[in-house]
Formats: structure tokens, C-alpha cells, sequence
């Protein structure tokens, strides 16, 4: 794979599950709680995607952004991170190798960039160097926090 160069862009990284992936819906579908359905395996392969998510995450990137997926796994299920990959790879071809799996959030990223995040007081994502942007299931209301009229 060698040494990676990306452009120097505004990055946006959305997280996963609730923002891009609804794994809150799919522990309902299985009569569980949040907490305990993402220690089954299995958990993560077939979550329906967060409505607008993909056409925002292509918007993203049409206006020039460098868009990654940023998602931290259950200790308590190992299967989690593959599943994720193969989720990510399934749904969003675009993140194939723009997918970051960190326990802690606030370790990535530069001030001049945003965080999409529904829970930014998990994964010390709430010490992300940029702007955190608090994902309450309105794609179009996250854009406009991103993207601003020139």
C-alpha cells in the first residue's frame, strides 16, 4: 500500500452507527437494547443506511471535502471491526479506504475540520480538535453546518 498523500482539504469525518449506519433502529428490529445488541455478532453487517446519508456524503465530496468514515468498536464483540469494514465497503464505496477505527475520537483531525457525531460525549469525540457537529438524524441540518454559502 506504500505512503498515503492526500490533498490538502477540509476533512469531515462522520461516524457510524446513527449517522451514517442505523444501528439504533436495527436493535429495536431485534427487541435489544443498544448496549446489548452490539456485543452479537452479526450486529453490524446489515444495518439500513441513515436516510440522506449517502447523498451527503457524495455532496461532501462533489464540493470538495475529503470525507471519512470514523467509528470506534464494542470491546466486548471482536467481530465488530470487520463487520464495519464490510459495512462501510458495502454502502459507501466512496469511504473503501477512508475508514478509521479509533477508540478515541478526539485524536484525529485538524481544527479546520468537522466531526459528525450523535453521541460526542462517547469516544472523547467532544475533544475533537474541530468543529463537532451534534448528528440528530437531520442530514440537511448538518450540511448546512458544513457546507456555507461562499
Amino acid at each position: 500500500m506504500g505512503i498515503r498523500h492526500y490533498p490538502d482539504k477540509v476533512r469531515v469525518y462522520v461516524d457510524m452507527d446513527g449517522v451514517i449506519a442505523d444501528f439504533e433502529g436495527a436493535a429495536r428490529a431485534h427487541a435489544m437494547e443498544p448496549s446489548h445488541f452490539k456485543r452479537v455478532a452479526g450486529a453490524f453487517l446489515d444495518l439500513d443506511p441513515i436516510p440522506g446519508a449517502a447523498e451527503a456524503v457524495a455532496a461532501l465530496d462533489a464540493a470538495g471535502y475529503l470525507v471519512f468514515a470514523l467509528t470506534k468498536i464494542p470491546r466486548s464483540n471482536p467481530h465488530a471491526a470487520t463487520e464495519k469494514l464490510l459495512w462501510v465497503r458495502r454502502h459507501f464505496p466512496s469511504l473503501d479506504d477512508r475508514i478509521i477505527i479509533t477508540p478515541d475520537k478526539g485524536a484525529v483531525g485538524k481544527a479546520r475540520d468537522f466531526l459528525v457525531d450523535d453521541h460526542p460525549e462517547w469516544a472523547n469525540a467532544s475533544n475533537f480538535p474541530g468543529t463537532v457537529i451534534v448528528f440528530t438524524g437531520d442530514w440537511k441540518q448538518a450540511m448546512r453546518q458544513i457546507v456555507r454559502p461562499a
